[in-house]
């Protein structure tokens, strides 16, 4: 064998594997350290938004969970929370067993604990702190976002300077431009310090009267877990309470008169206007009785009319503002039927991976006025990306300023609208194009003239009874040829006849009258959409007059970021289902909303939270709220003890022999396991091993009655139901 070989390999081939295979050991096994010189350590959200920081960074070199860039700077993230909320177990071993004696559980001191799944990033944040001069937060640009990043910065002790990267796109141009302006720290700390307080107090209500409500339902017979949550609970209210006054309605028959009314060579359909009082009429002015309305139509069928009032004024109507996220998913459930998590989703899916649109989870539907001068920038990139619209952005003019464009109606987030850059909009999805061409159109809306229109209203008189039309004339499309067709769906079908013009005292005879019969109607079911709508408009719900008098008009409960997953939430505990676009209550949900005490189901003192929650947000102090929050949840736990809840809630997991429900059982000398309910009936012996609060499907055991639940964004809170079980 020649000496330059061994195993058949020459030396050079001996060499460059080793080094290949060094290369690999010190990429996959330890992590890299960084320039000696690193002063600025940039703290992302999620790795995608660090590597789309770095990349305008100029990047020096990949390494594990972290990228390190010229001038000192290293970028690394956080993967969604890194850290979490203790479980109660976690403060005291004792708490594993569910009693009404150790209730209400409220921490002296709260706990965070690392979540296994981002220790390891942990241990390089850890590393990457301690060579840290000065941090910039770059968590997503909402309260769940700030409280992300400082989580780690507190529990790893790190006392430097912090900036903030406030970032509402993730395109080259918007994060150039955050990167040129950062803020300070300070400036957005406000907004840590309410989605604290918020969690915290999530987790007094959520742990607390969930074990409270649970265990008075097993004191009456039932079995399963009774989840409350702040605010998962008046939601789920709405829907039932909406649904029992379905169900309940009873119908009444009316009937309403038409004539038509000849002015000139024109035919006008006119209405009725009934009198207060009258034979037949009740309170809220519909005609009850069907001979009272044929006698009608026989009295000024043929007779000579004239013409009492005619009024015709121009209006002009301005675009209609671009989207919260609230907004678009009303829209988008109404238009294409889609889930609320599914426009989100498909909104953090443009806005992250495919970089066409701005920040998703915004509650504003307004513009700084400064954005005003990018409006060219933006309606290029439109064209440019989306052929569909090339047209209507090309015909768009820039100089325009609606009234989106607004300094004093901006809250921490602009309106959803397409990014400065554009992009391939080939490779969206279906629902990912839907959702883009309303964000579009309703951006390119803006820079189109008012919809220009005269608004004719006439008043006609026969037989001294009184008749009145509506009718619209279009001077100008304006914005509505960017919408085309259905622009024009909600408009009533009087407003669509031409009135002509015509003066007071002109004739115009009755040549047909008729009747229409008509019946009372219920409220609608309610939809992802409107439920979501509903649930950012919390005021319109409110019953309690002083409580509606404190909210403002945009109170809401939920946030834009969670409201999603919270339908989410009760669809997958059986407590709502759907019917085409409908959501409709179980009986489980209406058996829980009817044991529960009002106050837990109303959405006022919930609405009041929300609004206390802004104040922090304001810069006001959390200690007051929390101690508030603790003695309401102290007084709740004290009458769930007192009460008897007569409900069985909806099975979680079903037996895998006999579809029965299952139930966690503690087990000796400790932890759980899950059996058949029947067991005692039936015999039946189906178990499953418990995995972290859940049946260990792995074991080949229980199965699901319904689907595991639905992910959620990294920035979304913890279901309030949280199991109260340490995860091992």
């Amino acid at each position: 064998m020649e000496p330059a070989q061994v195993a058949g390999f020459s030396l050079q081939d001996l060499t460059q594997r080793v080094e290949h295979c060094r290369k690999r050991v010190g990429r996959y096994t330890r992590i890299t350290p960084p320039l000696s010189k690193m002063t600025t350590l940039f703290i992302a959200e999620k790795p995608s938004m660090g590597r789309a920081i770095a990349a305008r960074l100029k990047p020096v070199r990949n390494a594990p969970g972290f990228i390190e860039c010229a001038g000192g700077k290293i970028v690394t993230w956080c993967v969604g929370h890194v850290f979490e909320n203790a479980a109660p177990d976690d403060y005291d071993e004792e708490l594993k067993k569910w009693s009404f004696d150790a209730l209400p559980i409220v921490p002296k001191s709260w706990k965070l604990l690392p979540k296994d799944s981002a220790k390891a990033q942990i241990r390089v944040i850890k590393d990457l702190l301690a060579k840290a001069t000065n941090v910039v937060h770059a968590g997503d640009a909402d309260q769940e976002g700030e409280l992300l990043v400082y989580e780690p910065l507190e529990q790893l002790k790190y006392k430097g300077p912090v900036q903030r990267l406030w970032l509402s796109a993730m395109d080259d141009a918007s994060i150039d431009k955050a990167l040129a302006t950062l803020k300070p720290g300070a400036a957005t700390y406000p907004l840590k310090t309410a989605a604290e307080a918020r969690s915290r107090v999530d987790w007094l209500i959520g742990m607390n009267l969930t074990r409270a409500y649970t265990l008075a339902g097993r004191r009456a017979g039932g079995q399963g877990v009774l989840s409350v949550g702040r605010v998962q609970t008046p939601t789920l209210g709405l829907v039932v309470r909406r649904d029992l006054a379905i169900e309940n309605f009873k119908p009444r028959d009316y009937f309403e008169v038409f004539g038509t009314f000849k002015v000139g060579a024109t035919n006008v359909r006119a209405k009725w206007l009934s009198p207060k009082e009258g034979a037949g009429i009740d309170e809220e002015g519909r005609l009850l009785d069907r001979k009272v309305a044929d006698a009608l139509v026989a009295k000024v069928t043929g007779r000579p009319g004239k013409v009492s009032a005619f009024e015709s004024k121009k209006q002009s109507q301005g675009a209609p503002l671009p989207f919260s996220l609230s907004a678009l998913q009303s829209a988008a459930s109404a238009k294409f039927g889609m889930s609320a998590q599914k426009v989100l989703d498909t909104c953090q899916a443009l806005y992250e991976t495919h970089k066409l649109t701005t920040y998703p989870r915004s509650d504003c539907q307004y513009l700084p006025d400064s954005m005003h001068a990018e409006a060219p920038t933006v309606l290029r990139a439109i064209a440019k990306s989306y052929p569909a619209l090339a047209a209507l952005a090309g015909r768009a003019s820039a100089s325009k300023k609606s009234g989106a464009f607004n300094d004093k109606k901006v809250s921490a987030h602009h309106a959803i609208i397409p990014t400065l850059s554009g992009g391939d909009t080939s490779r969206l999805s279906k629902d990912e194009q839907q959702i883009y061409d309303l964000i579009c159109r309703h951006y390119v809306a803006q820079f189109f003239p008012d919809f220009d229109y005269l608004q004719n209203s006439v008043e006609f008189e026969t037989m001294g009874e009184k008749f009145a039309a509506t009718g619209r004339q279009v001077l100008k499309p304006g914005w509505k040829e960017v919408f085309g067709a259905s622009a024009d769906e909600e408009d009533d079908d009087q407003d669509k006849q031409a009135i002509p013009t015509c003066s007071k005292g002109d004739s115009a005879p009755c040549v047909k009258a008729e009747v229409a019969a008509k019946q009372t109607k219920p409220p609608a079911r309610f939809t992802e959409g409107t439920l979501i709508k509903a649930m950012a408009n919390i005021q319109a719900f409110v019953t309690d007059p002083a409580i509606k008098k404190l909210l403002k008009e945009s109170a809401g409960i939920g946030t834009e970021a969670t409201r999603a997953s919270i339908l989410e939430t009760l669809k997958n505990r059986k407590f709502l289902e759907t019917k085409g676009k409908q959501l409709i209550s179980t009986p489980a949900a209406r058996a829980l909303i009817a044991a529960l005490p009002a106050v837990l189901t109303q959405p006022d003192l919930t609405a009041i939270f929300e609004q206390r929650l802004e104040e922090i947000r304001q810069g006001a102090s959390s200690d007051e709220f929390l101690t508030k929050q603790v003695a309401f949840v102290t007084k709740l736990v004290g009458d769930a003890k007192g009460s008897s809840v007569s409900v069985v809630a909806a099975p979680q997991y079903k037996c895998p022999i006999c579809d029965k429900a299952l139930r966690r059982i503690p087990k000796s000398p400790g932890g759980f396991f899950w059996g058949c309910s029947g067991y005692r009936e039936t015999g039946c012996k189906g178990s499953a091993s418990d995995k972290n609060g859940k049946p260990d499907f792995g074991s080949g055991g229980a199965k699901p009655s319904y689907p595991a639940k639905g992910s959620s964004s990294s920035s979304s809170p913890k279901p309030a139901h949280r199991p109260a079980f340490k995860k091992k």
